[in-house]
């Protein structure tokens, strides 16, 4: 018999937790006070943490911490007390995102389960392969994706697979998103997110008049009527988007969900209208990515909450008894009562008043068991009841209701205690800063190879280049392979196979290497008996996740663009490792292409572009394979007159992505001469840093 799939609920308050369990969640995610990605919420502390543990567990609900953010070097001693409070609670697993917070995890309590948050943006079976070199026992996927493609995911693998089934919808790959952080520091990846993709945005191109007006802003996703199809797919946890919503829209979730799961007719309407940007969609699950996925929060959305906000209480004002009990009664003559009570895991064994000899009416059993069933008020429920009582012995109600509640109280303490072993051991309290360069290699990062500069070989160490472009040009680095990187799609979703294949072919001609921008393509390129490069998208902020990288195969990587280069001069990182020191970044990696949805792909030709309220404009390109689309920052990340600030690194990657081969070559040389900028430009998070 397959496992019953757990309903996973969002609570960024005592509130919201006890609606949760009240309606059937079978699980609840909620992080600390600190290093949450969802910092706005109230979150939980120390002792918030423990008495909702402790609460959950009586009901016999899983409590899962999100410790799902980017941590720096800085930070790993509150980090450490961090994990501490989580075992101390006994929390019975940790979200994670950064692979360094993994292994710090595994170093303190290598008895917590870790499951690998989506902002980890796992979407393929390698990308799953990968997880588990790191450590996780579970992985919570992309939310983009198809029912095809997480199928395929859970025919890959025995690790346990989680789904968001019904919330938010963010309009970029979760992990993948920097618009915050460039706009006004606010880091996604830190729990700081401000959402400026539901600001008003339109979409254009060339010669064609803007259309839309958020069109950086999907309606919420709903999966609840699917449910059941999710179940036979075997998927192991169905997780509710929300821990910053109120207890009314955590109630009414959950109920829907467990209405589903038990094959009865959720109330969707109810679920509409306590919360919803201009309806729901299940676009990614069925493959239909339609310009009818996009949405935003009308005024009718929001007039349409306040009547259901009151009825929605009910749903969640007292607690229910959801644990089934066996109960077993020894009465016997000159010998104190003695009374158990066990859920199946822990027993309760607590022994009372001797009985008397009966002057009239001895105790039965139905006499006894309607004493000992009075379980109201406690979150169990008589399943099973055996008594032996010697004949003609008597014990009055009082003794029956002490022996009862004595043994709901051990049973309570069981069940709430079980915290998980923490070791006392030192992590780094400093780093030694890293030593300038004579001269860093030069990386450069070109979408064709038409973009490349006269005399590139003279001005480039490596050349980072697509699979297909170097599939088709072998003349241009015939003789030198040795300096050619390849790059993978950002996403490969269901063609890992294809992919891999190429990967073999090419090396076997002589190209050596892949540059991993998911966590998936370095499973492909470790299979292919290639080395992989880690790109910026990895997300690698601190000394423990470079580590990390090193141990997982990674032979280069490039740290995390939202760095400050004061933390990334500070990295202990046992591999090469560079930084991007010019060129236009991805904001956002989109599978709902905004441009696509509002105009059509036969007018933009790859020429879109976003703009926003006050006119600024964002180049949008999709991928060379058109799976996603990146939406660039408006002006270009320069650093060409601050190089020795910059020498630490054993590399400067230059992405020319959007620039020609004449842009390269001027970019190329004002860096030679260490020459200020020209023309609108940005720092980055270099200086300025994030939340």
């Amino acid at each position: 018999m397959s496992k019953r799939p757990e309903i996973l609920a969002p609570a960024g308050s005592m509130e919201a937790l006890e609606a949760a369990v009240r309606c059937g969640a079978d699980a609840v995610y909620l992080g600390q006070k600190s290093f949450s990605a969802r910092a706005s919420s109230r979150n939980f502390d120390r002792e918030e943490l423990q008495t909702a543990v402790r609460y959950a567990h009586r009901f016999g609900v899983k409590i899962h911490q999100a410790l799902n953010i980017l941590v720096f070097d800085r930070e790993y001693e509150a980090l450490r007390e961090c994990i501490r409070a989580a075992c101390e609670a006994g929390v019975d697993a940790l979200i994670v995102q950064d692979w360094g917070v993994a292994s710090v995890v595994r170093e303190l309590a290598p008895e917590m389960p870790l499951h690998a948050s989506t902002q980890m943006a796992v979407c393929s079976p390698a990308g799953v392969r990968a997880a588990e070199e790191l450590g996780f026992s579970r992985v919570v996927l992309a939310r983009e994706l198809s029912k095809e493609e997480i199928a395929a995911i859970r025919h890959s693998t025995s690790l346990e697979i989680e789904t968001f089934v019904h919330g938010a919808h963010c309009m970029c790959m979760s992990g993948q998103c920097y618009m915050s952080a460039f706009f006004g520091g606010k880091s996604g990846n830190r729990g700081q997110c401000a959402q400026p993709c539901r600001l008003p945005f339109t979409a254009g191109c060339p010669g064609v008049k803007s259309a839309g007006e958020s069109v950086l802003s999907l309606k919420d996703m709903s999966l609840v009527e699917r449910l059941p199809e999710l179940a036979a797919m075997g998927i192991d946890s169905f997780k509710i988007e929300g821990r910053m919503k109120r207890p009314e829209y955590v109630a009414a979730a959950v109920a829907a969900c467990r209405k589903a799961l038990d094959g009865e007719t959720p109330d969707l309407e109810t679920l509409r209208a306590v919360f919803s940007r201009s309806g729901f969609t299940s676009a990614y699950f069925d493959d239909k990515l339609t310009k009818e996925m996009f949405g935003f929060r009308r005024r009718e959305d929001v007039q349409a909450a306040a009547p259901v906000l009151k009825s929605l209480a009910g749903l969640y004002h007292k607690d229910v008894q959801r644990v089934p009990v066996r109960m077993e009664l020894l009465l016997e003559p000159e010998k104190p009562v003695r009374f158990t009570l066990s859920d199946g895991e822990f027993l309760a064994a607590v022994e009372g008043e001797v009985p008397r000899e009966a002057v009239s009416a001895p105790v039965d059993r139905q006499t006894a068991e309607k004493f000992l069933s009075k379980l109201g008020g406690t979150p169990y429920y008589p399943a099973e009841f055996r008594a032996k009582i010697a004949p003609g012995l008597t014990l009055p109600a009082s003794a029956f209701n002490a022996v009862r509640r004595e043994a709901v109280q051990k049973l309570d303490a069981l069940r709430e205690n079980r915290a998980v072993p923490f070791l006392e051991k030192d992590l780094p309290a400093s780093f030694v800063l890293r030593e300038n360069r004579v001269s860093p290699q030069k990386w450069g990062k070109f979408e064709s190879a038409e973009q490349l500069p006269d005399r590139w070989e003279l001005m480039l160490d490596r050349v980072l280049l697509s699979l297909p472009e170097l599939e088709q040009c072998p003349t241009l680095w015939a003789n030198c392979p040795q300096k050619f990187t390849a790059v993978l799609p950002r996403f490969l979703f269901d063609r890992e196979e294809d992919f891999l294949a190429r990967l073999v072919k090419l090396r076997e001609s002589g190209i050596g290497s892949v540059f991993c921008e998911n966590i998936g393509h370095i499973t492909l390129a470790k299979e292919a008996g290639m080395e992989p490069f880690g790109g910026a998208p990895l997300n690698i902020a601190g000394s423990a996740a470079a580590l990390s990288a090193a141990k997982l195969g990674l032979k280069a990587i490039v740290s995390s663009a939202e760095q400050k280069l004061d933390d990334a001069r500070r990295m202990d990182c046992p591999i090469p490792m560079g930084g991007v020191v010019y060129g236009r970044l991805p904001l956002m990696s989109v599978r709902s292409c905004p441009v696509k949805a509002q105009i059509g792909c036969a007018r933009c030709r790859r020429q879109g572009f976003l703009t926003d309220r006050k006119g600024i404009s964002f180049p949008v390109r999709c991928d060379f394979d058109k799976s996603v689309s990146f939406i660039y920052n408006s002006v270009p990340v320069v650093l060409s007159d601050r190089l020795p600030e910059i020498r630490f690194w054993d590399f400067w990657l230059f992405d020319f992505s959007l620039d020609s081969k004449e842009e390269a070559a001027a970019v190329l040389e004002r860096y030679r001469a260490g020459l200020k900028p020209e023309g609108a430009y940005t720092r980055g998070l270099y200086y300025r840093g994030v939340e």
